[in-house]
């Protein structure tokens, strides 16, 4: 599993094709999983909860091999929560935009587009 890589996608979005691995941290700060998909012609939809991540992962994989789904995708409570051991985990593309994800800061609305502003000038110049 560590040689894994997976897709960070945000809490609520829908992905059809996938199974979702949703990891969540538990009140002594551990993390715990669930595991769903959703329904399609053939597949019915599941979700199933698990103690630990790496199990969490294992089903996920072996869920997409039986249900012939595309990939497994991974949505996080606490970004901090992601351990390497469980593989390589892809940010989606805001996350890369040289201003980053700001959603998690204290800048106001405001600050980040003034903050946008001054990247897309540096670019232009």
């Amino acid at each position: 599993m560590g040689g894994a890589t997976y897709r960070l996608v945000g809490v609520g979005e829908a992905h059809p094709d996938a199974v979702t691995v949703g990891i969540e941290a538990t009140e002594d700060g551990t993390a715990r999983a669930a595991i769903w998909w959703e329904a399609r012609p053939g597949v019915e939809a599941e979700e199933a909860e698990y103690e630990d991540v790496a199990s969490a992962l294992a089903a996920a994989e072996a869920a997409r091999a039986l249900h012939g789904l595309d990939e497994v995708v991974v949505v996080l409570a606490q970004p901090q929560l992601w351990q390497r051991q469980w593989g390589e985990l892809r940010l989606p593309a805001v996350a890369r935009e040289p201003i980053g994800d700001v959603r998690a800061t204290d800048l106001t609305g405001a600050e980040t587009f003034e903050l946008a502003i001054g990247i897309e000038e540096e670019r232009d110049a």
